[in-house]
């Protein structure tokens, strides 16, 4: 399908021209209310970009916090098992719960021969 197009007349252009430049006057009222439009919705996007940094602060803070306790709570907990795994802790224990040294007599070896060597295992 063909696309014819007329030249428009010199006159119509410039009437049509003539007819947006009234439209697009605001004048001085109008410029005043698009410059205090702009400014509030600058101001509302900067509050709420602050609402969310000062939020992400406090939360930043929170998690700082949990994280102490948590190392200080980890730090407890390595000096308890370094405290229990000492030999005179285990041994004071031990006889604590009636237990007493093995004595010579109740100790009895086993041997076992294996292909690759001779291995003793205590009983």
């Amino acid at each position: 399908m063909a696309v014819v197009s007329q030249p428009m007349p010199l006159q119509d252009a410039r009437e049509r021209r003539g007819g947006a430049g009234r439209y697009m006057r605001l004048g001085y009222a109008g410029l005043l209310a698009g410059a205090v439009v702009a400014v509030c919705m600058l101001s509302i996007l900067y509050l709420a970009q602050t609402g969310r940094v000062s939020t992400s602060g406090y939360r930043l803070q929170q998690l700082q916090g949990e994280e102490k306790a948590l190392l200080r709570d980890a730090e407890q907990y390595e000096y308890r098992i370094a405290a229990s795994q000492r030999l005179d802790v285990i041994d004071r224990r031990a006889r604590e719960l009636g237990f007493r040294p093995a004595t010579p007599q109740q100790t009895r070896y086993l041997r076992i021969e294996l292909s690759s060597g001779t291995f003793v295992a205590q009983r």
